[in-house]
């Protein structure tokens, strides 16, 4: 057990909650955020929470993505519809 195992169980691990549960969880937590009614320091807490749960999923999408696609083909594409179309 290291160091950052205790900052980890000190701020609460998302890593074992299933992704129903982390939805849900947000899901509540959004809620409070768009029902509070003024602008504190309980907006902020709320607010934090949700960006650390929005990353564990977002983490969660991309280790998804890299296990389902290991050699990700690069697609180049022009930038702008004003491009001249030089034939």
């Amino acid at each position: 057990m290291g160091i950052f195992d205790g900052i980890r169980r000190a701020f609460g691990d998302l890593s074992g909650k299933s992704d129903k549960e982390l939805e849900d969880e947000y899901e509540a937590l959004r809620q409070r955020y768009v029902s509070h009614g003024k602008l504190d320091n309980e907006l902020q807490r709320i607010r934090n929470e949700m960006d650390r749960y929005n990353a564990e999923m977002v983490r969660r999408s991309n280790e998804a993505y890299a296990r389902e696609n290991p050699n990700p083909q690069r697609v180049h594409r022009e930038h702008g519809w004003y491009l001249s179309k030089d034939d």
